[in-house]
């Protein structure tokens, strides 16, 4: 069972945003930022759930499973995920699994366009105008700001997910709320992973059909009809191999080794 005397204090909060600093160091392609997160958030789960290995076992599984947004939103969701997993623990897991799903999505959007399309951007062009003559002030300048303001947002996100995520949970009326907002969140958080499928995955068919000057290409005809159709039948395919208990690094070095020869054949483009 959870600790029921745990307590996040600022020393905690100082230490998990601290270990945010490493969010990349983890990154893998099947599950993404899944170890960097529960890095982070280890120190919590060993508050929480103290010596028990099987209520740990339980959190840390939940934490293994796929996540990616933005580094610098991330510590709000880092920030709502403590304040469940302190007040509810693996009774809360279905809406821990839920509400990080739903919110990585949202979170990440908003930080490319405010951090990668519009602060940065701004940033290092005040940079390139003081090093417009060779001088390295300007490079210097915009690191440091770039920086002074990323480092507070995310530490500001972080407490702002906690107390408010806190303040959220101890109202009477949460109960009967929180699996809307986790169907809500779920539902929401499937569709935006699910849009992504056909811009992460690759499938184009190279093979055409030639009548005198009229080439009709496979491709084109199949995007005609329904569009991204092949890479969501190969994640899917992918999917149902890994839920059987298939090796995911065998996969995708089997994808690459048969990706070869049907290149070489001129099926695929």
């Amino acid at each position: 069972m959870r600790n029921e005397n745990t307590s996040i204090d600022k020393g905690m909060m100082n230490k998990i945003f601290r270990r945010s600093f490493m969010f990349g160091a983890s990154w893998n392609y099947e599950r993404m930022q899944n170890l960097c997160f529960l890095y982070t958030l280890m120190p919590v789960l060993k508050k929480v759930y103290k010596n028990d290995k099987e209520e740990m076992s339980i959190a840390m599984k939940r934490h293994l499973e796929f996540y990616n947004t933005h580094y610098t939103f991330n510590p709000f969701i880092m920030g709502v995920t403590m304040a469940l997993e302190e007040s509810e623990g693996n009774a809360a897991d279905r809406s821990i699994s839920g509400l990080k799903t739903g919110l990585m999505g949202p979170l990440a959007g908003l930080g490319d366009s405010m951090m990668g399309l519009t602060l940065i951007p701004i940033i290092f062009s005040i940079g390139a105008s003081y090093s417009k003559d060779g001088s390295l002030f300007g490079v210097f300048l915009a690191l440091i700001l770039f920086n002074l303001i990323n480092i507070t947002i995310k530490y500001v996100l972080l407490k702002l997910g906690y107390t408010k995520g806190a303040e959220y949970l101890s109202k009477p009326e949460t109960k009967a709320n929180l699996d809307k907002i986790t169907n809500t969140a779920v539902a929401l958080g499937v569709m935006l992973v699910g849009g992504l499928v056909p811009q992460w995955v690759g499938v184009k068919l190279a093979l055409s059909y030639t009548q005198g000057d009229l080439v009709i290409q496979l491709q084109d005809m199949i995007d005609g009809i329904i569009p991204g159709i092949l890479p969501l039948l190969l994640t899917l395919g992918m999917y149902k191999l890994i839920k059987q208990g298939k090796n995911p690094v065998l996969l995708i070095l089997g994808l690459i080794i048969l990706s070869i020869p049907l290149v070489a054949l001129g099926i695929l483009g």
